[in-house]
């Protein structure tokens, strides 16, 4: 009785196979559409979307074509972060005591200071933290001890190398900050902020002295004007000489700017030592020397001052790929240089990590696979959508480094998805779209997960690459294609839950 059971089951169970498969099939011609209704020429795009379940392809569109794959570059970073350096990992920075001597000692992290996350934080009685409070954690805690005089402040940053710009970046938007430099100490994620006014009463010369953190010795050399009769009125262009802090502002402000005019810092480590120095003084703490570590310097040692700055990772990739910040990205391929080589993480050796975490996973070795950096901000980067694609599949929702990854991806009306999927992709009771998006000029990609409440996984990687940029048909095609996604698994489940 229960076998004839099973052999009268039979037909229905291949029939709901052959319509799911049946439906996916139907993928590959739905993504032909998509290029044909953008305008693209399919030569210029790649599309590769695998069911990570069955490992099986569903649509493959030039997928082995390495691409510039803009910020999609996140994806494989920060992925190599979670499953190498581990769900449990915390930055600490610290602060030591050694002696008459002061020691700042970064780990790499690139959340020290961020202004973002500062104002989620309280301090130890619940007060809200800005920038010059958080400094006053430190501080405050050296005056405490009793400590009068310092005979010098150290910072060790030698925890990544002191090639703060990757060679292949644009020179001309270094000033920039998805530009910013990245450094074994990073502070505010290594820009400073300004706030330009008006001129006072009297004088034509606009004030640009407020600055976040206030910093009283860098080189301002000030050409902004404040003249109201002026078109345009309020724009302020600020660069910075490469390899200097010395600051050139031109414009007009005719009223006090708001939102921060964010500016690239140089060598910040030495720029937080100095800072720091001067807020002990302001303390009663005499500073004598303010220095960077030498290769003959060892290990330092000393009794710890103050709070140890934790940072969990899951706190880092969330910056990384919901906001896109390109100095988290960085900050965490050095890591794993540093990590693995037990040496200053470089972009050789973090990038030479990468390679290999990718490569592991794939079907097949990526002889064309070259990474860079670890942002995407390098057009020397190279990846094909099948090992983006790939690289996604292999990731299991059940092991918390490989689901804290996952979960680290925005959704539509998140950070960089905020103005994407409008149409449909916040309304989905039993759908999520998980997806990272990248832009360069003339390259505009998204890759990420079409997931169903009952496990389902369509991981897609689209890379567009033309020979003029085409932002907006680009991303038109991105969300059709991931739209029929969303309607595969919607389908699929419907025709699961027929009786």
């Amino acid at each position: 009785m229960h076998t004839r059971r099973l052999i009268h089951a039979l037909p229905a169970a291949f029939a709901l196979l052959a319509c799911i498969t049946t439906s996916e099939a139907s993928l590959q011609g739905d993504a032909e559409q998509a290029i044909l209704a953008s305008g693209l020429e399919r030569e210029d795009v790649s599309i590769c979307v695998i069911n990570a379940e069955t490992g099986r392809r569903l649509v493959d569109i030039n997928a082995q074509t390495p691409r510039i794959p803009a910020s999609n570059m996140k994806l494989l970073t920060s992925g190599a972060a979670a499953r190498l350096l581990g769900s449990d990992f915390t930055y600490q920075t610290r602060l030591l005591l050694d002696g008459r001597r002061l020691v700042v000692v970064g780990d790499g992290d690139p959340a020290f200071g961020d202004p973002a996350l500062l104002d989620r934080m309280v301090d130890a009685d619940g007060r809200p933290l800005d920038i010059e409070s958080f400094i006053s954690l430190w501080a405050d805690a050296v005056a405490a001890d009793g400590i009068t005089e310092i005979d010098e402040l150290v910072v060790d940053d030698r925890v990544f190398d002191r090639n703060y710009v990757h060679p292949s970046w644009p020179r001309e938007q270094l000033v920039k900050w998805y530009c910013a430099g990245v450094s074994g100490l990073m502070f505010h994620r290594n820009v400073i902020h300004f706030f330009p006014r008006p001129a006072a009463s009297g004088s034509s010369r606009a004030d640009v002295s407020r600055s976040r953190p206030a910093i009283d010795f860098l080189e301002i050399r000030n050409h902004v004007k404040s003249n109201p009769q002026k078109r345009p009125t309020d724009v302020i262009d600020i660069q910075r000489g490469s390899g200097t802090n010395t600051f050139t502002m031109h414009g007009n402000i005719t009223r006090p700017m708001v939102a921060p005019v964010e500016v690239t810092v140089h060598d910040m480590p030495t720029v937080f030592g100095q800072l720091l120095a001067r807020r002990l003084a302001d303390r009663g703490v005499n500073v004598k020397q303010v220095r960077l570590a030498t290769g003959s310097d060892p290990v330092f040692e000393g009794r710890t001052v103050g709070p140890i700055v934790v940072t969990p990772l899951a706190q880092v990739l969330e910056r990384c790929n919901v906001d896109s910040h390109n100095l988290y990205a960085e900050a965490l391929l050095k890591k794993l240089g540093a990590t693995y080589t037990r040496s200053s993480g470089s972009w050789d050796n973090g990038a030479t990590v990468i390679r290999h975490a990718v490569q592991e996973h794939l079907t097949r070795p990526d002889p064309k696979l070259h990474v860079a950096d670890g942002s995407g901000m390098s057009r020397q980067n190279q990846v094909s959508a099948a090992t983006i694609a790939q690289w996604l599949a292999c990731m299991n929702p059940d092991d918390p480094a490989d689901e804290m990854f996952i979960e680290s991806l925005p959704e539509p009306g998140e950070g960089t998805l905020r103005k994407r999927f409008r149409t449909r992709g916040r309304n989905m009771p039993h759908t999520r779209i998980l997806a990272k998006s990248g832009y360069l000029n003339r390259s505009c990609t998204l890759s990420g997960y079409v997931l169903d409440d009952r496990g389902r996984r369509l991981c897609f990687s689209i890379l567009v690459n033309t020979p003029t940029d085409q932002p907006r048909n680009a991303k038109t095609m991105h969300e059709r294609v991931v739209l029929e996604l969303v309607d595969q698994l919607d389908q699929a489940r419907v025709t699961a839950a027929r009786p």
